[in-house]
């Protein structure tokens, strides 16, 4: 599994360092009303990123998990809820949780979706985005880092349900992409 990955692009360490930094953020925009916070974390690739994000958080929150289907291989397809979530928003500010901002389609669809569950605000956490591939219609309130357009995994990101817990985000060999998108099954 090691050997797929082309190189490292974020370690474990300026992970940790900027996931603490961006809680914090999200603490001070919150101050004084974090007790109407619900994540909704997009399951399954943003577990990772949200489990360490909500450690560093030191307020009120609820947890209301959403499951999609988007992916196919490389290539991103029409979301289609899994399992929708399971509290009410309504009156509530809400922030999703994402692991990558990349096409947009899954954060739109489910942006648009609470919306219209009448939450107090919507805002969005990525933990990565592809500012060049990123739609300019979709803000992303909270960002990790910036990356180029390149396949990555690792610290929640997949591909075909593989690598997801590398302790890093590091570029997957093309090869492995490639050896994978002509296999047969």
């Amino acid at each position: 599994m090691l050997a797929d990955v082309a190189r490292v692009l974020l370690s474990r360490e300026t992970i940790r360092q900027r996931v603490a930094a961006l809680a914090a953020e999200i603490v001070a925009a919150y101050a004084g009303r974090s007790d109407r916070l619900t994540f909704v974390p997009i399951l399954s690739g943003s577990i990772v990123f949200l489990a360490d994000l909500i450690r560093e958080m030191p307020v009120h929150m609820r947890l209301a998990l959403i499951h999609l289907s988007t992916y196919r291989g490389t290539q991103a397809g029409q979301p289609r809820v899994v399992a929708d979530i399971s509290h009410d928003v309504r009156g509530r500010d809400v922030i999703i949780v994402d692991d990558i901002l990349d096409t947009g389609r899954t954060l739109t669809f489910v942006r648009d979706m609470l919306a219209e569950r009448g939450p107090a605000s919507v805002r969005i956490c990525v933990l990565l985005r592809k500012p060049g591939k990123a739609p300019p219609s979709l803000h992303a309130d909270f960002v990790g880092f910036d990356i180029e357009d390149e396949f990555v995994v690792g610290y929640g990101l997949d591909y075909n349900d593989l690598y997801r817990n590398l302790p890093y985000i590091g570029v997957l060999r093309p090869e492995c992409i490639a050896a994978a998108d002509v296999a047969p099954g």
